[in-house]
């Protein structure tokens, strides 16, 4: 089962819409500001919005990350986040849910508020 670790990486500790520059601190072990920096360099590239699935795409597989199709169980229902360790064991992977981004860090779900009970969509993983 995946746990949950509260982690408010933001320098000021605000709590605020920046759920995908708190994850990719998480899921690439840079700064806030560089991640920042990554989102509104790729968004200048590609004149998406910065927390758009194209730009986060763009920024994740310059690490080596890729891009995985929303897992399923052999049921045909979906997985929640605190389930997926059965999918991805401990590996770090930045995770898609309902207008969200969270970060599973060996087997630790790192975010600002509890999303383990929410399906999990598309995933980004470190092949």
């Amino acid at each position: 089962m995946i746990y949950y670790l509260e982690q408010n990486v933001n320098p000021k500790g605000r709590k605020t819409g920046d759920c995908s520059t708190r994850a990719l601190v998480s899921v690439l072990g840079i700064s806030y500001d560089e991640a920042l920096r990554l989102q509104y360099e790729e968004a200048l590239k590609c004149y998406y919005d910065t927390t758009s699935k194209q730009v986060m795409e763009r920024v994740l597989s310059k690490f080596g990350f890729v891009k995985m199709k929303q897992p399923r169980k052999y049921d045909g229902t979906k997985y929640t986040i605190k389930e997926l360790d059965r999918v991805i064991g401990h590996k770090t992977a930045l995770v898609t849910v309902a207008h969200h981004h969270t970060a599973v860090v060996n087997g630790c779900c790192i975010d600002i508020w509890d999303c383990r009970n929410k399906s999990v969509g598309n995933y980004y993983i470190k092949q």
